[in-house]
């Protein structure tokens, strides 16, 4: 957070608790919805896992987040790849078919 970025503070709650954050003043609706999601989580997990402690909810949610993270980069990263093995393959393809332009001789450049 840049130190010349105005900020805010905001309550969200989540399992039930409310905590306080700072954000900066664009953020505050991305950071409530990230809020809103983690609880959404919580909540699912808590709700199929009554006996375990909030703490076991909270890593629980946070391990299932993390692969889901994991899974979107690795998809992300297959993507690019493949994108940029196609863009090679296309130059390829228009050097074959655009010839080079012609470089002029010495000879001609001084005429």
């Amino acid at each position: 957070m840049a130190a010349s970025e105005p900020t805010k503070s905001i309550r969200v709650q989540i399992l039930g608790r409310e905590y306080a954050l700072r954000v900066q003043e664009d953020d505050e609706a991305h950071t409530r919805r990230i809020a809103s999601s983690v609880d959404a989580r919580m909540k699912e997990f808590n709700e199929a896992h009554p006996e375990q402690a909030e703490l076991t909810t909270a890593v629980m949610t946070a391990l299932t987040l993390a692969e889901e993270l994991s899974l979107q980069r690795e998809e992300h990263e297959e993507g690019t790849t493949a994108l940029k093995e196609e863009l090679d393959h296309l130059s390829q393809r228009l050097e074959e078919v655009i010839p080079a332009p012609a470089v002029p001789e010495e000879d001609e450049q001084d005429e």
